[in-house]
């Protein structure tokens, strides 16, 4: 048998410890403040005005003013000077005719008593919308003071720590290279 030579050998081991770094954040929260102002309506109405229009009414009733009265009447007599004009013409042309025999002026004298006076409208018309009613309402004044809203923020910056974390790095075993020689040789020559 040949004697040999014994290596061993052993590896070399590196150790490696860490720990990771850490934030720690704290922040307070905001501080808000809000203020409101209200808004303020001022609204002012005075009342309208009602025009009451009883002048029909009135001239059907009594005749109405005085003055209107008598314009009425004499507006109208006008009217009836014609018409008696007319029939003055009428009754002369009548009495003229010679084919007529008898004689027309009894009986002019019997329509004119049968008649009566002249027709004339010293009244109003008695209707039930006589009485006119007109009403003007006033313009309100609406007078608005905007409000608002007043918004304070007051922000407060993180709180920010670190907590460094480390790494280890060593050598948990050292390489190794052992020879162990084969016992004695003899060599000979």
């Amino acid at each position: 048998m040949v004697p040999q030579i014994y290596i061993e050998t052993r590896r070399g081991m590196i150790g490696v410890e860490s720990e990771l770094g850490r934030f720690e954040i704290a922040q307070r929260q905001p501080e808000l403040r809000v203020e409101t102002k209200q808004p303020v309506i001022t609204a002012r109405n005075r009342p309208g005005t009602l025009i009451i229009d009883q002048t029909l009414t009135q001239n059907a009733l009594n005749g109405g003013k005085p003055e209107a009265f008598w314009l009425r009447m004499y507006a109208q007599y006008k009217e009836v000077a014609r018409k008696n004009i007319e029939k003055m013409v009428r009754e002369g042309n009548m009495i003229g005719d010679l084919r007529i025999r008898k004689n027309p002026v009894p009986d002019f004298a019997l329509d004119d008593f049968i008649e009566g006076p002249p027709d004339l409208q010293l009244y109003g018309e008695a209707r039930p919308d006589n009485t006119k009613l007109e009403y003007i309402p006033n313009d309100p004044d609406i007078q608005v003071e905007l409000g608002g809203v007043e918004i304070d923020v007051q922000l407060h910056r993180p709180d920010i720590r670190y907590h460094r974390g480390y790494v280890k790095v060593y050598m948990a075993q050292y390489p190794q290279v052992i020879i162990t020689p084969p016992p004695a040789i003899e060599l000979m020559a």
